[in-house]
């Protein structure tokens, strides 16, 4: 299980959806530059692996959700709250 999993219903087209969640990916990789190694998306879009300095995530997008889980390695657990509120914020910019 993930240290953090967020979990939306995007209520809109699934092209729609995937542009939102590479908006949440870029603002990720913007704001944690320093932090994130790596983005690997694939072919068509709808999933990205984050890899970075104490953490892993995978950003997903269906034809009705998006969904974020992000795994801590145990000396980045202590920011969890934080890490989850910059994500939810993201979330309800894009999502709503």
């Amino acid at each position: 299980m993930a240290d953090i999993s967020v979990r939306r219903a995007h209520g809109m087209s699934e092209d729609e959806a995937k542009q939102k969640v590479e908006k949440v990916v870029d603002d990720v990789q913007e704001e944690f530059s320093s932090l994130v190694d790596n983005i690997k998306w694939n072919d068509d879009k709808t999933q990205a692996n984050v890899k970075g300095k104490g953490f892993t995530g995978q950003f997903e997008v269906n034809e009705t959700d998006v969904m974020i889980d992000i795994d801590l390695k145990l000396f980045a657990r202590p920011f969890r709250g934080k890490v989850e509120d910059r994500i939810n914020s993201r979330m309800d910019t894009y999502f709503g």
